[in-house]
């Protein structure tokens, strides 16, 4: 270290200890006991939590779950009261995630895809009988014939009620306020249509088609969801 100025070696040591000196843990202060005393207050209090906490659990008494599947498994389909149960859970569904996206991603294709099954079984259960006119197909043709089987015994234009299904699926889908108002127009022209068909129907059928309307009382869809699962 010849030649090297004496005070700038001690100025530099000075500064090194200084800066180690900093990195030294200095022992934190407990104030007189102060804060190991807040500390155990707050521990007891947690137990007592705990306590309170675990009396509860322990005085519950879930349901067994075989007594659970029994009432479920209870009674006759139909008669339940099927149709308040499926639209509680499905209200919680909605308001647990939110009703757009739902609406839009799932009750859209579904609405579309139970439509699409509708007019083709409404299709496959006319045969003959199916044409675009909404007049009764003449039976001395060989070709008419009044159906009440099938989907028809349930709805008496289940094939209307397809169209309608499946236009509001896609209004859905596609969040068009457009279509759904030109979905709520077709509606009407379709039963405007279904009356004027039904006029036919009684002219040529009579009886027959008036006790078919007294019995299948829904034209598009049924007035009471149970009948559905009871056939009444």
């Amino acid at each position: 270290m010849k030649g090297f100025p004496i005070p700038l070696i001690l100025a530099f040591t000075s500064s090194a200890t200084r800066r180690a000196s900093a990195f030294v843990p200095q022992p934190l202060a407990l104030n007189n006991g102060r804060n190991y005393q807040v500390s155990t207050n707050k521990l007891l209090a947690t137990e007592k939590k705990d306590d309170v906490s675990n009396n509860i659990l322990s005085s519950l008494q879930l349901p067994s779950p075989e007594a659970v599947k029994e009432n479920i498994l209870e009674g006759n389909v139909g008669e339940r009261g099927e149709t308040y149960v499926v639209a509680q859970f499905s209200l919680l569904f909605f308001i647990a995630i939110g009703v757009g996206d739902v609406v839009t991603t799932i009750l859209g294709p579904v609405f579309i895809i139970a439509g699409l099954i509708l007019v083709y079984k409404s299709a496959a259960d006319l045969k003959d009988n199916l044409s675009p006119w909404p007049v009764a197909t003449d039976p001395k043709a060989g070709r008419g014939s009044l159906i009440n089987e099938g989907i028809y015994s349930y709805i008496r234009h289940p094939m209307y009620a397809g169209l309608l299904l499946g236009m509001t699926g896609l209004s859905i889908l596609t969040d068009s306020i457009t279509r759904l108002l030109l979905t709520f127009a077709l509606y009407l022209v379709l039963d405007a249509k279904s009356d004027f068909e039904e006029a036919s129907l009684v002219k040529t059928y009579g009886s027959d088609y008036g006790e078919y309307k007294a019995k299948v009382k829904s034209k598009f869809f049924p007035l009471d969801v149970n009948s559905v699962f009871t056939n009444r």
